[in-house]
């Protein structure tokens, strides 16, 4: 498990049996354990900026999706959240974690779900970002719309999509934050005709998306068995699910976080807009989790 080191980040890969897998690793090895799983299309370089900020407080772990980012994709495309899980799994043993604490946001919040019900004496606490319910006609239209496939074209013009759709048409852009959305999507984008029958248009992009439309995260939810707080922002158009997760998941906690202020301080598309971010507020953010863990 070779890693190296970056902003007192360890950046390494662990071997499954369907490929390597990126992840990134912050905190003294005594603190408590933590894993971030991210949301879709991302991958683990979005909680690079927020490792600082949780490291005086746990020993962080963040593995990037099989098939995002940095990660291999697996031989056969996976069609279930289940299969995501699975891919996890392997993940976590291979870190060598027994005990530890796990939070997931939107895609990931519903493998953090799938994850505990299926290995319940492992995690101490599990934290949702903005979860919410995609299976069903319109969660499916839903990401058919936010999700696409960009088919190449010689004269490059893909490219200067795919730039725009990263935000890089915006007056006060960070060309930072816009390379990394950038390359975000042009890693996600290659090979669609391998997956065009399974993800529709999405492509690669659609993986995630493709498992958790069709999978039943309120009847996974029921058998829920740690603490576990629930997390929207005021403004999300998730929030709607909130007290259903509460009601769902037994024992657990909300939070909703004040979002009104946020005017899409991150060029967020609609889709998102509204919702918690922990890049606008990681104070906050951190504050919530060590409250709750420490509770």
């Amino acid at each position: 498990m070779a890693t190296t080191s970056y902003q007192n980040t360890l950046r390494g890969f662990i071997k499954t049996p369907h490929g390597n897998i990126e992840y990134r690793e912050s905190g003294d090895k005594k603190l408590p354990k933590l894993v971030l799983l991210h949301s879709s299309p991302r991958s683990s370089i979005d909680y690079q900026p927020l490792l600082k900020y949780l490291s005086p407080y746990f020993n962080v772990f963040a593995p990037t999706t099989a098939g995002y980012g940095d990660s291999d994709r697996p031989p056969t495309p996976y069609e279930t959240v289940d299969d995501f899980t699975q891919s996890l799994e392997w993940v976590i043993d291979g870190l060598g974690l027994k005990i530890f604490n796990l939070y997931g946001a939107r895609t990931g919040a519903q493998i953090a779900i799938n994850y505990q019900i299926r290995n319940q004496t492992k995690i101490d606490n599990l934290i949702l970002e903005e979860p919410f319910d995609y299976s069903n006609e319109a969660g499916h239209a839903l990401h058919k719309r936010i999700h696409t496939y960009y088919p190449e074209k010689a004269d490059g013009s893909h490219l200067l999509d795919m730039w725009e759709r990263s935000g890089g048409s915006k007056p006060d852009a960070d060309f930072n934050e816009v390379t990394e959305n950038f390359m975000h999507y042009l890693n996600i984008n290659a090979g669609w005709e391998d997956v065009k029958e399974l993800y529709w248009d999405m492509g690669w992009e659609g993986a995630g998306p493709h498992a958790i439309c069709n999978f039943n995260v309120f009847e996974a939810a029921e058998k829920v068995s740690c603490p576990s707080m629930i997390i929207h922002g005021s403004e999300s158009r998730l929030i709607k699910l909130h007290e259903k997760y509460l009601t769902t998941i037994s024992g657990s906690e909300g939070k909703i976080i004040d979002t009104s202020h946020y005017a899409d301080k991150l060029g967020n598309p609609s889709n998102i807009s509204g919702q918690f971010s922990p890049h606008i507020e990681p104070e906050k953010w951190v504050k919530m989790i060590v409250e709750f863990i420490n509770k």
